[in-house]
């Protein structure tokens, strides 16, 4: 299969460098070499790593194009109209504030531990940090943001922007007799570059739309 790689920023050029070491045919798309719809379409799948803005300006020839799409954008609003729009143009898009296999397994348990039927115990004081590259836009990160919407309940949220940190994010519920703290520290960007390249595997068998890495990797 033929790989775009769209966007060749700190995650993008590990994409690349992943798929050089699997031996997959790719081609960069970047502001030297910028896509069109008619060059999008040659390809198997694409993989995007870009800004909010680059994205939202990429959407009208990456649907023309019809190019299976795994999207790792933070920032960026998902709203019906976009869900519709890919939908009904039968494209099939994957996308993630976080392709990290651990950072989903962590979702998967907060999404279980706040709303089975024990739920009601968890009394606790919730508080979410993260911290990030001081480059990084959109703060709090999508990470943070999601691990609140999982738990569906009040909880305060930091983050720090500082040097070239790839990616924390510490979860912790206390009460007066104990602290319970799950903490994610990204060592380098080749784990998003590997879970973003594992989601194209599985594009293939998806309907026309948009889906969540969290609930491909649940199943």
């Amino acid at each position: 299969m033929k790989y775009a790689v769209i966007g060749n920023g700190k995650t993008g050029s590990r994409v690349q460098a992943q798929l050089d070491s699997l031996g997959a045919e790719n081609e960069v798309f970047d502001s030297e070499n910028k896509p069109t719809s008619k060059r999008l379409a040659s390809f198997g799948v694409g993989i995007c790593f870009v800004n909010a803005d680059t994205f939202t300006s990429l959407i009208p020839l990456m649907i023309e194009s019809k190019i299976p799409l795994v999207i790792g954008t933070t920032g960026f609003e998902w709203d019906s109209n976009t869900f519709t729009l890919v939908k009904d143009n039968e494209c099939k898009w994957i996308k993630s504030a976080n392709f990290s296999i651990g950072i989903n397994l962590i979702n998967n348990f907060l999404k279980k531990s706040f709303n089975d039927s024990g739920s009601k115990l968890l009394d606790y004081e919730i508080s979410i940090h993260e911290k990030h590259h001081e480059n990084k836009k959109d703060a709090p990160s999508g990470t943070a943001l999601h691990f609140s919407k999982l738990i569906d309940r009040e909880a305060k949220i930091s983050f720090e922007r500082k040097n070239d940190i790839v990616g924390f994010h510490s979860f912790k519920m206390e009460t007066e007799d104990e602290s319970i703290t799950i903490v994610h520290d990204a060592k380098n960007r080749n784990l998003f570059a590997r879970g973003a390249v594992l989601a194209t595997h599985y594009i293939d068998t998806l309907d026309y739309g948009i889906h969540d890495f969290e609930e491909i990797i649940n199943q």
